[in-house]
């Protein structure tokens, strides 16, 4: 199967890259997409799908250091296996129109970041939902632009920035309790 996945692959690094997470995490995803669907057979693909998905987006994993590398890989697992999940149970991914009024200004986001040290930042989006932490990481700390966000989730792009703009918003949130829990305690 390797051998499959590395034909998909055209350059020497990407391909050595791809050898080392397969061979170092291709367990730990199994078992990640394990815990998800309680099915090894369903397992087995969602592992397939993230493997894809991962020479697909070779270049990701070769700027990643080890953490990040092996976030990406099981994070990829999981979420495939996720996927897997909602295909079988037909659970279709839906916004109310309630839930998109409220949203944060773009401009307020980023002013808001530049006044935050990067380490409140990564330590306020590490402690959201999965489904926010993922997307911001990605988006915040990787640099990835939605449409290869989406392509690794395996989500769709318009999910990926509805799960930005409520992210945003919740990190907005928790860095303005943050700040005002700060002030209190002076």
């Amino acid at each position: 199967m390797l051998v499959f996945y590395l034909s998909a692959i055209d350059f020497a690094d990407g391909k050595r890259a791809f050898e080392y997470y397969y061979a170092a995490y291709r367990n730990q995803m199994f078992s990640a997409a394990v815990s998800v669907l309680r099915n090894r057979e369903d397992a087995e693909d969602a592992v397939h799908n993230a493997f894809l998905g991962i020479a697909k987006h070779i270049d990701v994993l070769l700027e990643a250091d080890e953490h990040d590398g092996k976030c990406y890989c099981v994070k990829a697992a999981k979420n495939a296996a996720l996927n897997i999940l909602r295909k079988n149970n037909s659970v279709p991914e839906t916004v109310s129109f309630d839930e998109m009024v409220d949203l944060p200004d773009e401009k307020s986001f980023w002013d808001m970041i530049e006044k935050t040290e990067y380490e409140e930042i990564l330590n306020a989006v590490k402690s959201m939902d999965n489904i926010y932490r993922d997307v911001l990481y990605m988006h915040l700390v990787m640099d990835m632009p939605v449409k290869k966000i989406a392509d690794v989730l395996g989500r769709k792009a318009s999910a990926v920035k509805q799960q930005l703009v409520r992210g945003k918003k919740q990190l907005i949130s928790k860095l303005s309790e943050e700040v005002m829990t700060g002030y209190g305690k002076q």
